[in-house]
């Protein structure tokens, strides 16, 4: 087999879900303290902290890279940067591939895709049997269980101080959390399946009202930790994205069932 059958089975080597489940972790079943407080029954009962159950789920282990999507957008061509329908994304959709099929270099194979739509996002998560994880997945996931929290500050703190970089760095290189993690702060921004919940919930409720949103002037009220700046930077990305939007650094990795 030589030629294009050989790179068209390798694409579909790469792309299959057998290789995609090889590379993920499974997040065991816990509670998560969401990051806006749940406001007890009642308009006159103070706010209290709550958690919610978790169930169990499999997580990608890093990123969704350059040479990953680009075997899915070889077998599915709907999702080539030529060919994908404006509505399901902006003029910057993988902007940093030479054109629909080439990647600048090797090296750009292992680096992170980024400039994809959740549109995009989504449809490669369902073709390799999988979904991505909503936000108290992925959250939960970060939180690991109360460990290394101090390193994941530290990292998202330095990595909001500097400017975006021209190429990003290969995945798996990073910090590694206790489920096996890596990646999920210091890299890239990732999408998740209900990214603009925060917004529309906020939408909803009375600006005048004790029950502020969570990202309105005063508002630290409502959240479980004021303190917490890498989270209000997450939660506030997601509530400015739209589904068609990209960015340069903005990334995704999939979930699944257990």
């Amino acid at each position: 087999m030589r030629g294009a059958g050989w790179a068209a089975f390798a694409a579909l080597l790469v792309a299959s879900p057998a290789a995609a489940e090889s590379r993920s972790a499974v997040v065991p079943a816990g509670f998560y303290a969401p990051f806006e407080r749940v406001k007890a029954v009642g308009a006159a009962s103070p706010a209290t902290e709550e958690t919610v159950p978790v169930p169990a789920f499999r997580l990608d282990v890093t990123p969704v890279t350059n040479g990953e999507f680009l075997a899915f957008v070889t077998e599915h061509a709907e999702w080539r940067r030529s060919t994908i329908k404006p509505l399901l994304a902006d003029a910057h959709y993988l902007r940093r591939w030479t054109d629909d099929l080439t990647l600048v270099d090797e090296a750009q194979r292992n680096e992170p895709v980024t400039n994809v739509s959740w549109f995009a996002a989504r449809a490669y998560c369902r073709a390799q049997g999988k979904r991505l994880p909503t936000t108290t997945e992925w959250e939960y996931a970060l939180a690991d269980a109360g460990r290394g929290q101090d390193e994941v500050r530290r990292i998202s703190l330095e990595w909001f101080a500097k400017p975006n970089a021209q190429r990003l760095g290969p995945v798996g290189a990073g910090y590694r959390n206790g489920y096996g993690l890596v990646d999920m702060v210091g890299l890239v921004w990732e999408w998740t399946l209900d990214y603009d919940v925060f917004a529309m919930s906020a939408e909803t409720r009375d600006p005048n009202g004790k029950d502020a949103a969570a990202f309105c002037g005063g508002a630290a009220a409502g959240v479980r930790d004021p303190n917490d700046y890498p989270a209000f930077m997450r939660f506030s990305l997601r509530a400015s994205l739209k589904a068609s939007d990209t960015a340069d650094n903005l990334g995704f990795r999939c979930a699944g069932n257990p």
